[in-house]
């Protein structure tokens, strides 16, 4: 970090146009639909038919946690090459078409490999892939939309996050025949959505800066939270409510099929019901929330209200006897997502620290969002094992996962420079 550049995010004067909007949000639609798939679904059937009834919870979570390791260190590394890139390409574009291949590759390897090195091996390069791609993708909001536009733009964007939610787990009902179409069906529109991208801004040329050596690899993954004490406690709350989203994205699918006793098909039609029924809650909460927030001037007792309700509604998912019960915590839980993906790329842009290095602080930053898929999945056997429950205790993870949203939900509140 450059100790004499100032706190501020770059401010972009020009007003971006509708068909930037457009085209930014498909490719970020894109490449969460192609991520958000396997993690919710994809995984989880594969895992049925190559794994014992008795493994599959533990297996999924060793499958999971190395990808999100490599995440955990890819996001902020290829920020810090991003900002610094000089191609002819462009910094951003060369890393968004960078980790579009890597994400494909690894991919196809999840849909032929056999085994569960295979799937894991496959389920790395995805998530190097994913965090390269969305780290350049990322940085484009504070590069080129200007303040007054950040709310709506950040509110958009959960939108699309949220309809890559539904998309994902929805084409898995049609492609669970074939893993090939079932892994690479919801990576196919990236290649699409990149090149309308590219055709809708100029990136923007990286400035005088230091060379990229060791030292700086170390610095890649740090923010001083004592320094910069806002970024600190964004960086911690996002943390703990991305633990509880992180159980409800990887564990609903054993919920319903252990806890609930559905078969595979009525188990991947019900999930694809959740994912309907939380995305058209989230985004009609996004946009309300947006304008709301926009319209206050206020992010912190917005995104203090959509920890809660998430924590609430993974509560009520947790203690669910019947499909009914279980939706209406997925729709509690989508109006705190939706609450929440209203505001938080808002907030997080008005607390990065240096304008030089913009995808490498949202970078680092999306450590927060990454390393809960580490370690939920690590310490869920913990809950998992509460009771000595066959088949594990399933409801127990969704409680803790409501905890901890509870905790990072007024984590939030000490921040002082956005109100």
């Amino acid at each position: 970090m450059s100790p004499a550049t100032s706190a501020a995010v770059p401010s972009a004067e020009a007003p971006v146009t509708g068909w930037f909007m457009f085209a930014y949000l498909l490719t970020v639609f894109a490449f969460y639909t192609a991520l958000f798939a396997p993690l919710i679904a994809s995984i989880s059937v594969k895992l049925s038919q190559i794994s014992s009834a008795g493994d599959k919870a533990l297996d999924l979570g060793a499958i999971l946690a190395p990808g999100a390791f490599a995440a955990l260190i890819a996001a902020p590394i290829f920020g810090a090459l991003s900002d610094r890139t000089r191609s002819r390409v462009g910094r951003r574009k060369l890393w968004i078409i960078f980790g579009c291949v890597v994400m494909g590759m690894g991919l196809a390897l999840m849909a032929t490999g056999t085994g569960l090195v295979a799937l894991g091996a496959g389920w790395l390069l995805v998530q190097i892939g994913a965090n390269a791609a969305l780290a350049a993708t990322n940085a484009l909001l504070p590069d080129l939309v200007p303040e007054h536009q950040r709310g709506k733009v950040s509110a958009l964007m959960g939108i699309a996050l949220s309809l890559a939610l539904l998309a994902g787990p929805y084409l898995t009902q049609f492609t669970a025949h074939d893993n090939l179409l079932m892994f690479l069906a919801p990576w196919a529109i990236c290649p699409v959505a990149i090149i309308l991208l590219f055709g809708a801004f100029k990136d923007k040329p990286a400035g005088q800066m230091s060379p990229f050596g060791l030292a700086d690899l170390g610095r890649t993954f740090w923010v001083n939270p004592m320094r910069y004490p806002d970024f600190g406690w964004a960086f911690l709350s996002r943390f703990l409510v991305f633990m509880g989203v992180a159980y409800f994205l990887t564990y609903q699918f054993f919920f319903l099929s252990d806890q609930l006793k559905l078969n595979e098909a009525e188990a991947l039609k019900a999930l694809g019901l959740s994912q309907l029924i939380t995305t058209v809650v989230t985004v009609t909460f996004t946009l309300l929330s947006g304008w709301l927030s926009d319209r206050i001037g206020r992010r912190k007792p917005v995104v203090l209200v959509a920890g809660l309700l998430v924590a609430l509604g993974l509560l009520v998912i947790g203690t669910s006897t019947t499909i009914t019960q279980f939706l209406i915590g997925a729709a509690i839980y989508g109006v705190g997502q939706g609450v929440y993906f209203a505001v938080d790329m808002a907030l997080v842009a008005a607390v990065l620290p240096n304008p030089e290095d913009t995808a490498k602080d949202l970078g680092v930053f999306n450590i927060a969002s990454a390393f809960p898929q580490t370690v939920a999945p690590v310490i869920a056997p913990v809950f998992l094992s509460i009771g000595a429950v066959a088949g594990g205790n399933l409801p127990a993870v969704f409680i803790a996962g409501a905890i901890f949203a509870i905790v990072g939900a007024f984590a939030v509140m000490p921040i002082r420079k956005t109100r």
